[in-house]
């Protein structure tokens, strides 16, 4: 998934070996990268758009870690250690889905009886969401980013969330994909929404809406 490594997946055990070596090593000169397994495919194409969106999002919650975690900008320990702990979950998780996403493989066996309700790292979110929920009230508007920067943060990962799990639809369209991967990136971005408006109430910052073009309420 990133530089270049020799990756191995194995789809029994649904785990990757990554073996990080040579910086550069110019097989990639042409726009063809290979999948693991050895499979070349285009950089253009929707397995490597979809992994390398997984990509941009695990860097960018590390990003809001470490805006959560550094000196000058740690709004609380509480929130520290709350994003600390819960978005080092989120970015091994991706880092798992990245590795489904990394191989061209048949689906699992499980995935004909997948439920989504069964599976702890959905439900990891779902409960974390549920807890946030009970300390903000419903809003009657569309969030304006901007209140704190770690809250900015926040809504910049939501977004590029939203924009991997299209990139995954568009790709499970062309060939099943693993259903879990579908379903951990749209609770996700459902968490990271949530994890905004707790920031906002944990901070008692004043959340500014958009309720549509002035005098229409």
């Amino acid at each position: 998934m990133m530089g270049n490594t020799c990756a191995q997946f194995n789809p029994e055990s649904n785990l990757m070996s990554i073996h990080i070596h040579r910086i550069y090593t110019r097989a990639g000169d042409g726009g063809e990268t290979a999948l693991a397994g050895g499979v070349k495919v285009s950089k253009s194409s929707l397995e490597v758009e979809s992994y390398g969106e997984s990509d941009e999002l695990i860097s960018y919650l590390g990003v809001v870690r470490a805006v959560a975690n550094d000196p000058s900008s740690r709004p609380s320990d509480e929130i520290a250690a709350e994003t600390d702990e819960v978005f080092l979950k989120i970015q091994n998780t991706l880092y798992e889905a990245g590795a489904v996403l990394a191989a061209r493989t048949p689906l699992s066996p499980e995935a004909a009886t997948y439920e989504a309700a069964q599976d702890p790292r959905i439900s990891f979110l779902e409960n974390r969401i549920d807890q946030y929920r009970e300390l903000f009230d419903a809003i009657d508007g569309f969030t304006i980013p901007g209140d704190c920067v770690l809250n900015a943060h926040a809504h910049v990962a939501r977004t590029i969330c939203r924009r991997w799990e299209r990139v995954l639809v568009r790709r499970h369209e062309a060939a099943p994909l693993e259903p879990w991967v579908l379903a951990y990136a749209n609770r996700l971005s459902d968490y990271l929404f949530a994890y905004t408006r707790w920031i906002t109430a944990k901070l008692s910052t004043q959340e500014k809406l958009w309720k549509g073009r002035s005098g229409e309420g």
